[in-house]
């Protein structure tokens, strides 16, 4: 055991830090929530990644036939509107669309279309159901943009106000069939 005598000869102070090691952590702090705030602002203006969402406007399902009379297509049209909830315009270049037993076959925009901030770019999308038994209501949206880097390519997710019950066309065109 250590008397407090000697304990009273050490320095007091042994392990603190330096004014000067509280300084650079101080300075590092600060510099690390700059960087954070930068990362947050720069994503939620739409710089790294496009901000954007769409909205349900209407939709409707057709089935073509051939000449002897036998459904030869199910067509589905749903209009939609692009909304850009950045800060920055986007460009648009390009719409592509995928899901399970749907394939996009027309966009109904002459591109490339710029979007500035809380701006809208209406689609009128048709899509060919290819099998109703794993086609979901609606088909995946995606659309690819240009960015100062590059091209990069964004998924369109419905806005949250969206009701769910809208989703439709599909199942009433595999009702024709």
């Amino acid at each position: 055991m250590i008397s407090n005598h000697v304990l009273a000869q050490w320095d007091s102070k042994a392990g603190a830090l330096t004014p000067r090691d509280r300084r650079r952590f101080a300075v590092a702090g600060c510099v690390g929530l700059v960087l954070i705030v930068a990362g947050l602002v720069a994503w939620n203006s739409g710089a790294l990644v496009p901000r954007l969402s769409a909205r349900w406007q209407d939709g409707q399902g057709e089935m073509r036939k051939d000449d002897l009379g036998r459904p030869e297509l199910l067509l589905v049209k749903e209009e939609r509107v692009v909304v850009n909830d950045g800060y920055l315009p986007v460009t648009v270049t390009g719409v592509s669309g995928a899901s399970p037993g749907l394939a996009l076959r027309s966009a109904g925009v002459h591109l490339p279309q710029v979007i500035e901030p809380g701006e809208t770019l209406p689609l009128a999308l048709s899509y060919a159901v290819t099998d109703c038994g794993t086609a979901p209501e609606t088909i995946d949206l995606r659309v690819r943009v240009d960015r100062w880097w590059g091209t990069a390519e964004a998924g369109v997710p419905f806005t949250e106000d969206t009701p769910p019950w809208i989703r439709g066309p599909v199942t009433s065109v595999c009702e024709l069939e």
